[in-house]
């Protein structure tokens, strides 16, 4: 019965679930510092003919990662275009 998860759900949402239903069920001031483990930062940079732009901090490594492949589509198509 201990693998029954595993025809429904992929093990990284088994994994996802269980440490939200362990984090839901800690005290306040546990869960919190639980929480703030959780978060994933990162920083990027966008560099232009040699140069490096403002560096951005990103909170959600998917939404930045998303973020960063779109302006690097948007510049290929660009280039693609002056071609």
């Amino acid at each position: 019965m201990s693998s029954a998860w595993r025809s429904v759900f992929t093990y990284n949402k088994y994994a996802q679930i269980t440490a939200r239903a362990v984090r839901a069920s800690l005290k306040e001031e546990q869960r919190l510092a639980a929480e703030k483990r959780g978060l994933t930062l990162m920083r990027y940079q966008q560099w232009d003919s040699g140069k490096g732009g403002p560096q951005v901090r990103g909170k959600s490594l998917v939404v930045t990662t998303f973020l960063i492949l779109r302006q690097i589509t948007l510049a290929e198509e660009e280039a693609a275009k002056a071609a």
